[in-house]
This record gives structure tokens, sequence and C-alpha cells, in this order.
């Protein structure tokens, strides 16, 4: 069993943990931090990482809980994401086969940024074949769950590459920018394929 914060997707070292349990309880109560991974992934483009972040509505500086932060739809954010995922990937080996399905996730309007979370989340389940189940902590206490034991990534939009423990697998970009690691999950799914992704990180 793992307890932990929710990410966009999440780095490769954040979803080798995950299938590492049979179930994931996710805190909804932790106040969103600024500069983490709850609204933010990093893909990669010819021209080196690149940062996609969810706004979200009263800016980075709030403390309120997760569970309560909305998304800011005033830009055009879910269909910028979706190029960019389109125009750094159309030339990996698999993107074709997930493009559809990712393409309707992003046409869903989610108010809150867990629910869209959630949904990321679900989506990347399914094409992997994760066998973990979720579940929604609100009282950790109330619900068994020892706060203690929260799992808690190392690895931010500052450190994400210092990560050693991320297999190699060839990157589109590559022979431009060299090997990034730990990039988001996303990277290795469409270079590699959701069976041998697993394989990879199981």
């Amino acid at each position: 069993m793992l307890y932990t914060d929710l990410q966009y997707f999440g780095t490769i070292d954040f979803i080798k943990t995950l299938l590492k349990n049979a179930q994931v309880n996710y805190d909804i109560q932790a106040p969103f931090t600024k500069m983490s991974f709850k609204n933010r992934m990093v893909i990669l483009s010819a021209q080196g990482p690149l940062n996609l972040t969810i706004p979200i509505i009263g800016g980075r500086e709030q403390k309120i809980p997760i569970q309560e932060i909305l998304i800011d739809y005033t830009t055009p954010w879910r269909a910028q994401h979706f190029k960019a995922l389109c125009t750094a990937y159309k030339r990996s080996p698999y993107f074709e086969y997930y493009e559809q399905s990712l393409s309707n996730l992003y046409t869903q309007q989610h108010d809150k940024l867990i629910d869209f979370l959630l949904a990321c989340q679900e989506w990347l389940r399914m094409q992997i074949k994760a066998n973990w189940t979720t579940s929604l902590i609100t009282n950790s206490k109330e619900q068994g769950i020892d706060r203690n034991e929260k799992y808690f990534s190392p690895w931010l939009p500052k450190n994400y590459q210092q990560s050693v423990i991320v297999p190699k697998y060839q990157q589109v970009f590559e022979d431009k920018i060299g090997f990034v690691n730990n990039a988001c999950i996303v990277d290795m799914l469409f270079c590699c394929g959701g069976k041998e992704l697993k394989q990879l990180l199981s």
C-alpha cells in the first residue's frame, strides 16, 4: 500500500513507485505546493525539456487543500498541452496508438484540479495495464492511514533529472539533446509502449 500525493501523470520514478503497490491512496487534503508536479509535467522537445503547467485559479501561492484547487480556463491550456505532446512525440514509435484517447482526455473539462489529475492517472493505468487500485484520503486518522508513512517523492521540477534509478530507453530527441533522465512517464510510454514500459519498471 502506498500513501502519497497526486501528480500530473507523474515522473518515471514516481510511476515506478506506484507499480510496486497494489493499493495507492492519494492524499487530497494535502496543501497545494508550488514548483511541484501536482500541476506540472516535463516532456522532451527538440529544444530540450519543456514544462507544461496547468494554470490554477488564485495562483500558485495558495496553501489550501489540493481537493479545493480550481483549474483556470481563461487560457486554452488543454489545447496547448495536447499540441505540445503531438509536436514532441509524433515521431515516437507508439504515440499514434495513444493519440485518440489522449485527445479525448484533453477535451474533458474538469473544474477541480484533482479530478483532472485522477483522470490522467486512470488513463495511464489503463495504457500500461497496471494493477493498482486507488482511493482518496480526506482524513487519514479516520481512514486508518498513518500520516508518518506518507511517501513524498524527492523529485521536483528543479531536480528530477538527479534520479539515477530510472532505466535508459531510446528517446525521440536523444541525438540532439542527449538522454534526459526521469522525465514525465508519457515520454517513456510513447517511446517504449505500455508493455515494455511496465517490464522496464517492474
